[in-house]
């Protein structure tokens, strides 16, 4: 997808010291006119009527300008906020810019803009414009978009599947869901990448709001039917170079060559734009011999560019002869050498941009060398400028690019030039995972392009990675088709960064498989690295035994290697999984020897890593002084590096201790703090979590309505990012409050969710702890056998896993049970028990224990 550009669409402001300030000019218009006009008559010592109402005139119109000047009244500060009518104040907008001269396009445009569905039915309306490349679709489609963005406020999205480039840079109808789910920030489901299963939850998230989607370079029927909506309030707007079958179009639009008209108006506006005047003869003898407006516009751009008086047949490097592609490949002769190596060198790229780096990579030159060929040839009209961060090439000029590209490179060479292009891309993945603190360590130095680098912070190299992700996974597609032995060091530094930000998992796991499979066997140290990164995703997937077989695996391997390093981050990886399968006793063995491998190999993230879940454990097992001093640890090291994600998830974790020891305004400060540090870095997932975490505060405190708004966006915040874990947790937090509020049926359909969920997973601590909650939900309905029966599975579960919090808790609920029943002997029993536990753990139930001891 294309980067956004400032959405269309957003939400309107009215300013209310600005209408104040209107309406203050107005009103003194027409005084200060009188006002102007009677010193003015007495100065001249003259009355005179008609200098008098001039003046009055005058001066009023000079009020009303003020007044409705663009910019005039008060600050944006003292404003209103309207929202737009469905509510929603501006959804996300990925358009490209529209050219600054369009035109000759009228009628079509209209039938655009005018487009309704023939009668009401429950789908999108559907236009789709046809046409041979180069004859304008995609850009009709743009500004199309741009026009009738306002009218579909919740986003307006553009796909490009490049269907006729580069097939590593091609869009599966997969790769297309996973772009617009992430625009609409519902990123794809962390257990599965398949086309179904990501459909409806595009249905989900796009729901019956107003969105416009641009589906560009459209050449099969699915990739329409895959992103197409259910609502009628949406529109989808395709560009193709031929029909397609099963798209039943509301609207078709044809485009070709242009008219002799529309083709004059498109060539004279542009010269006039550029501020250039040409021979009438010259004008004639182009409209009369090309239509096509790609050529036409090239024709245009080259005439600006070269800022030489025109005159018929000044240019004979021009041949006639169709509306064809004569004059770009005239354009293309004329390059100079190094001009024409940076053109034609483009075509190896699979990607949407190309940068100076990247074209300095792919022809072997400096990088202010590739920088002034780009210049030229986009000057030129050669190339494209798609958004601000790099050019491109259109599908037309591409193979005009690949034909020069077979005519004077032998395939040797072409071999030379994209291992460049891997170079390039491995050396700044390398830099970039450096400095967003990625667990991933590899020597690259990457490519010498003659130039130092610019160093980048976390929130930079976030933003670069970003941007260019579309480039960096179709260099990493590139590499696994040419079977490239080391294509891991691509798409295992892109792990990472899919697994945290893009949340696009189940790609993530394809790509490292793919490069795990064409790895040689003698690279040991790249089979590792692929394996420990499988580790990771598998973890973040919820597959936890699979995690700690891949982690584990790596481990070795690193180990027999001697890379201390990253047998540290692969260990790490083992010990997380262990806590997740709470093996509490295992993880903490193992996460202590990952944490002792860190610090003698000086990587503070590693050990602050390790700190972090040592406190987890600790924390899980009931030792909160010793979870609060390793977390404390923890902090110090992430406020050092500034690693600003982690210092958020070590404050939750901080916050939680708080919480279950009593210090309640402690916890929601930490919470607060986190959620705004994890809001500044863009970690959805961290502004769930802390959503989540100020929801159980707020129920603890009574205060219900705010409690069950906070946990029922950390549960929308969750899903959209398909965290299986996660959503089970917000479910069964939803399930404790709507029992506290008396509604214990929409308590059990969230606890129902989650205990599913939790055992899909075998997350065993998860499992007990909604038991637990099930349990007291059957004591409330009466079904004191069935809570029995919780209270014992979960009992047995935290005596496995040696949770002492759990059986706290489970010994509470059972004492509450009994003392139901009349056995106030065994009430007893079990209430001195849960209150021997909670003192242990300093935990703030102990008080609530004391007082049912008291009172009974």
């Amino acid at each position: 997808m294309c980067c956004s550009l400032g959405g269309s669409g957003g939400p309107m402001t009215i300013s209310l010291a600005r209408r104040r300030h209107e309406a203050l000019i107005l009103a003194a218009g027409p005084v200060l006119g009188a006002g102007v006009g009677a010193v003015t008559n007495l100065v001249t010592s003259t009355w005179n009527w008609w200098l008098f109402g001039a003046l009055l005139v005058l001066v009023s119109l000079a009020a009303v300008g003020a007044a409705l000047m663009p910019g005039s009244g008060a600050p944006a500060d003292d404003s209103v906020r309207v929202e737009e009518p469905d509510g929603h104040s501006g959804g996300p907008s990925t358009l490209p810019p529209g050219t600054a001269v369009f035109v000759g396009r009228e009628r079509e445009l209209d039938r655009i803009m005018n487009a309704e569905p023939p009668a009401p039915v429950p789908r999108p309306l559907v236009c789709l414009v046809t046409g041979r490349s180069g004859s304008g679709k995609t850009e009709l489609a743009v500004q199309a978009a741009h026009r009738l963005a306002p009218r579909y406020p919740s986003g307006q999205l553009f796909v490009g599947y490049r269907s006729h480039g580069e097939s590593a840079g091609r869009l599966a109808p997969e790769d297309a869901l996973a772009a617009v789910l992430a625009a609409v920030s519902a990123a794809p489901g962390t257990t599965h990448f398949d086309l179904h299963s990501m459909r409806n939850q595009w249905l989900s998230a796009v729901a019956s709001r107003p969105f416009l989607i641009v589906l560009d370079d459209v050449a099969e029927t699915d990739q329409v039917e895959s992103l197409l909506p259910a609502s009628p309030r949406s529109m989808v707007i395709v560009t193709s170079r031929r029909m397609l079958a099963g798209i039943d179009a509301d609207v078709h639009v044809e485009v070709d060559a242009l008219s002799e008209e529309a083709t004059r108006s498109v060539f004279t506006a542009i010269l006039r734009r550029g501020s250039r005047t040409v021979d009438e003869a010259v004008v004639d003898a182009m409209v009369g011999l090309y239509r096509l407006p790609l050529t036409i516009r090239h024709l245009a751009d080259r005439i600006v560019a070269e800022q030489t008086p025109l005159a018929l047949g000044a240019e004979p490097h021009i041949p006639t002869g169709s509306e064809g592609t004569e004059p770009m490949r005239a354009t293309i002769e004329a390059l100079t050498p190094v001009d024409h190596l940076v053109f034609r060198r483009m075509a190896l790229h699979p990607g949407p941009h190309v940068t100076a780096e990247i074209a300095a990579a792919l022809a072997g030159l400096h990088l202010q060398e590739a920088a002034r060929a780009l210049t030229l040839l986009h000057e030129h009209g050669l190339i494209i400028r798609p958004d601000p961060h790099g050019y491109g090439l259109h599908d037309l000029v591409r193979s005009l690019a690949h034909r020069e590209l077979s005519l004077r490179d032998d395939p040797g060479t072409c071999v030379e030039a994209r291992e460049r292009l891997f170079k390039w891309a491995e050396g700044r993945l390398a830099r970039a995972n450096n400095d967003i603190h990625a667990p991933i360590f590899l020597e690259l130095p990457g490519l010498d392009l003659g130039e130092p680098q610019t160093p980048m912070d976390e929130k930079q190299a976030h933003e670069w990675l970003h941007r260019y992700f579309e480039d960096l996974r179709s260099v990493a597609r590139l590499a696994i088709d040419h079977a490239r032995p080391e294509s891991w060091k691509l798409t295992a530094q892109l792990a990472y960064f899919m697994r945290v930000q893009k949340r696009n998992i189940p790609q993530a796991i394809a790509l490292n498989e793919a490069a795990l499979e064409i790895t040689r066997a003698s690279d040991e140290a790249g089979q590792a690295h692929c394996q420990a990164q499988l580790g990771a995703l598998h973890r973040a997937s919820g597959r936890y035994e699979e995690a700690v077989r891949q982690a584990r695996s790596a481990t070795d391997t690193f180990s027999r290697l001697g890379d201390r390093r990253n047998e540290a981050h692969a260990t790490s990886e083992v010990g997380v999984s262990l806590y997740h399968l709470a093996r509490y006793a295992t993880a903490r063995d193992t996460i202590e020897r990952a944490v002792t491998l860190h610090e003698d190999e000086g990587q503070q993230r590693g050990e602050a890593n390790g700190l972090g879940v040592l406190g987890m454990i600790s924390r899980a097992t009931g030792d909160y002084p010793r979870a609060r001093g390793r977390l404390t640890e923890a902090l110090a090291i992430y406020r050092e590096i500034g690693n600003l994600r982690n210092e958020a998830w070590i404050l939750i974790e901080l916050g939680t201790i708080d919480r279950l020891t009593g210090e309640l305004h402690r916890a929601e400060a930490r919470f607060t703090t986190a959620r705004r540090i994890s809001a500044d870095a863009k970690d959805q997932n961290g502004c769930a979590w802390a959503r989540r975490e100020i929801g159980i505060v707020k129920r603890i405190l009574g205060q219900y309505t705010e409690a069950r708004r906070l946990l029922e966006q950390a549960l929308e915040g969750f899903t959209d990012l398909g965290s299986e874990r996660n959503i089970a947790d917000a479910e069964v937090e939803l399930c404790t409050l709507y029992r506290a509020m008396g509604d214990l049926a929409t308590a059990r359909v969230h606890g129902d969710a989650a205990l599913d969920k939790y055992e899909r997973m075998g997350n065993l601590r998860g499992g007990a702890w909604t038991k637990v909650e099930l349990g007291m939900l059957d004591a409330a309905e009466g079904r004191l056998r069935s809570a029995d029966r919780k209270f014992s599975e979960a009992e047995g579960t935290y005596a496995e896993i040696d949770d002492r919090s759990g059986k706290a808790r489970v010994r509470l609920e059972r004492g509450r049970l009994a003392r139901i029943r009349g056995e106030e002997p065994a009430a007893r029993r079990y209430l001195e028990e849960a209150l021997s536990l909670y003192t242990d753990l300093g935990a703030a139930q102990a008080a609530e224990v004391r007082s049912l001891l008291h009172g009974g």
